[in-house]
């Protein structure tokens, strides 16, 4: 018997069996059917595809009482298991030896409040493979803190090490005992760098390419060669330009404009990287491995190699190189009236930074001088941008803001400024202009019903909604939600446009979202109040934008339909690793810029500073400053009883007026910065 028929009986079969009663049922009688059998059902236990019942009976593991999903812990010693159908919170002596990033099966208790907790009974994959330690006097210390595990040292010559290397360790067996034998030593503590490194590998992130990767590459071309069997559009005559930071060094978007009487000829040229990064090879695999580009404060660790991302398909300026174009029509309502995607070639006139089109736009003599050839194009892609920002407006697209950091470095590499990163105009009409090409592709791709890569965003979770409606009714704003649409949650931003609590009220709704995800079903972006979205516009660092390309050259533009099949259940399975492999990336340059954050502020203990209460709980609130930085403020440091009102998210100092509440502005004082636990302590000053 093969598996997948086993699995389809217990799928369809309308109670559950013992082994021996299926046995009946299919009646297996020679020892040969018995053994077939038996090893299907041990290659199925294996690999926790099916379980049993209190009555040993057989049921697969999706329609028993078991759930299967990623162990995350987090350094605080809890953890958190992430199912298709939510999350449960497990404590630590739940965690029966499982790892930071495991795949593990729970068993789950829900109570009557609704909230889940759950007991891990398996670890069905180990996904952490590699950690990073530092050598301190004949023995290993994790740098993660999430592993509690101890460390056994087997087969390694430690005689080169000294205190304070930095080791590359790769595990050899599991256990409450992590068997581990060093595969390099990466540095030194204090190497400039190291601590970036150190959590990247944390992480589990690839800081390198295979040998065997970089002989592919090397068999490349370095220059842009046309197949003439190709049907390409020829742009090289249009004015083309890219528009990206100062700092940027891949380039796969680039656009061109033409103003008509009745709208705009809209060009959004993406880099053809599927043209050279072909299905099956090394480099594919190591891409889908990789998932996406992983960009943190002075250093990108690329999906793709340099020669790839930096060169062959990086859109310079001056250089042909093969695109695909997603040619709209935008009209005067900002809509897309018609669009057309094909594979083309193009020749970028000038790379152009957000900087100097910000300044163009606010019409700086200098900036307009310097590129004078450019003025009217820049005029016509903010006009068009206009038209098609409010049309999104009118369609209920949500305005979040973003609040991101940017860092100055100096030249060896320290922090020596930390400041809020501010969108500007050329950086809203580039970011308009993708999201108009992401949704005619998605559109293109569902109406022909070609297996693809959608974003989907679902929307709010009614639980966390509501607990943000009651926060909203504490500054005395009600909120329906009964009927929860888009254009609700923009018509709630905008009441607090303008006020103090406006970014807590922005992040505290962007808390409630859900989280934005990759699947094979267009089933719509709740955030930007559109039903088709997909990734297109960034093949060279993402690779769901890699799959869509690969999609529309294999079943629109050469309609290799014979592939249909074995794509559907393809992009099934990358859903789910590319939305993990993009969790991944989210989380390490969250803690590279948390670490980073507390190490800066390690130089200014002692200091006051002027900042926000941006969360309040019952052991105390968070702080954060204009310059992004958050801290705690303890309750253990605030003089006299606090008691936490729920309702109100409010410490309330008995027998006295005293209050800290969500939003309130208030003068702080920094006592402590711990760079390795990621911690900034405040007091009131």
């Amino acid at each position: 018997m093969e598996k997948t028929k086993l699995l389809d009986l217990l799928a369809t079969q309308d109670k559950p069996y013992t082994v021996e009663e299926w046995m009946n049922k299919l009646n297996l009688q020679s020892s040969q059917e018995i053994e077939d059998f038996m090893r299907v059902i041990r290659e199925c236990e294996n690999e926790y595809e099916i379980t049993y019942t209190k009555k040993n009976k057989l049921v697969l593991v999706d329609q028993s009482e078991f759930v299967r999903g990623t162990l995350s812990i987090n350094p605080k010693g809890f953890g958190f298991v992430d199912h298709p159908k939510g999350s449960l919170y497990i404590a630590n002596h739940q965690f029966n030896g499982a790892m930071h990033d495991d795949e593990v099966l729970v068993k789950p208790k829900v109570y009557a409040d609704l909230s889940a907790e759950g007991v891990i009974i398996k670890v069905v994959k180990h996904n952490t493979k590699q950690l990073v330690g530092t050598w301190k006097k004949n023995r290993i210390q994790v740098n993660d803190i999430r592993i509690y595990h101890k460390i056994e040292l087997v087969e390694s010559d430690m005689s080169h090490c000294v205190f304070g290397s930095q080791l590359l360790l790769d595990i050899v067996s599991y256990g409450d005992t992590l068997k581990v034998k060093l595969n390099k030593v990466l540095g030194h503590v204090n190497d400039p760098g190291m601590d970036i490194l150190t959590l990247l590998h944390n992480h589990q992130i690839p800081m390198t390419f295979s040998d065997k990767l970089m002989e592919e590459v090397d068999q490349l071309p370095t220059k842009v060669i046309l197949d003439p069997s190709e049907k390409r559009v020829d742009y090289r005559d249009r004015q083309v330009i890219t528009i990206d930071g100062e700092d940027a060094k891949d380039f796969d978007d680039a656009i061109s404009i033409k103003k008509l009487d009745d709208g705009f000829q809209l060009d959004v040229h993406i880099a053809d990287v599927s043209y050279y990064v072909r299905e099956h090879t090394e480099l594919d695999k190591e891409a889908r491995r990789r998932g996406t580009s992983v960009y943190v404060i002075d250093r990108v660790v690329p999906m793709l190699p340099h020669a790839i991302s930096n060169g062959l398909c990086s859109l310079v300026e001056g250089e042909d190189r093969l695109t695909l174009t997603c040619s709209m029509k935008i009209n005067q309502m900002g809509e897309i009236e018609t669009y057309d995607i094909h594979p083309s070639i193009i020749r970028s006139s000038k790379r152009m930074t957000y900087t100097n089109v910000n300044r163009m736009i606010k019409k700086d003599k200098s900036a307009l001088n310097r590129f004078e050839e450019l003025i009217q194009m820049v005029e016509d892609m903010h006009l068009c941008a206009k038209t098609i920002r409010q049309r999104r407006r009118n369609d209920g697209s949500i305005d979040f803001v973003s609040f991101e950091s940017k860092f100055t470095l100096n030249s060896r590499g320290e922090i020596t400024k930390i400041e809020g990163r501010v969108q500007g105009e050329a950086e809203m009409i580039i970011e308009d202009f993708m999201i108009c090409a992401n949704q005619a592709v998605a559109a293109h791709l569902r109406w022909l019903e070609i297996p693809a890569l959608y974003r989907v965003h679902e929307a709010p979770d009614k639980k966390r909604f509501a607990e943000f409606s009651r926060i909203a009714l504490f500054w005395g704003v009600k909120v329906k939600h009964e009927h929860l649409t888009p254009k609700v949650i923009q018509k709630l931003i905008s009441r607090f446009e303008g006020k103090d609590e406006f970014l807590i009220v922005n992040d505290l709704l962007l808390r409630s979202m859900s989280k934005a995800k990759y699947d094979k079903e267009c089933s719509g972006h709740f955030g930007l109040a559109l039903e088709d979205y997909c990734h297109f516009t960034s093949p060279i660092r993402r690779y769901p934008d890699l799959i869509v390309h690969r999609m529309l050259r294999k079943h629109v533009f050469t309609q290799h339909h014979n592939e249909l099949v074995n794509d559907e259940l393809l992009v099934e399975q990358l859903g789910f690793e590319c939305s993990n492999s993009e969790q991944r990336a989210v989380e390490s340059e969250r803690d590279v810029e948390s670490m980073k954050k507390a190490e800066y502020m390690m130089n200014h203990i002692g200091e006051r500073f002027d900042g926000i209460i941006s969360s309040v709980n019952k052991f105390g609130f968070f702080v954060r400053l204009p310059n992004t930085v958050e801290g705690l403020v303890h309750v253990s440091n605030l003089p006299g009883y606090f008691e936490f009102d729920a309702d109100r998210y409010t410490l309330v100092k008995r027998g006295s007026n005293i209050k800290y509440k969500l939003g309130q502005k208030v003068r702080v004082k920094l006592k402590s910065a711990d760079k390795i636990k990621q911690t900034i302590d405040f007091v009131v000053d």
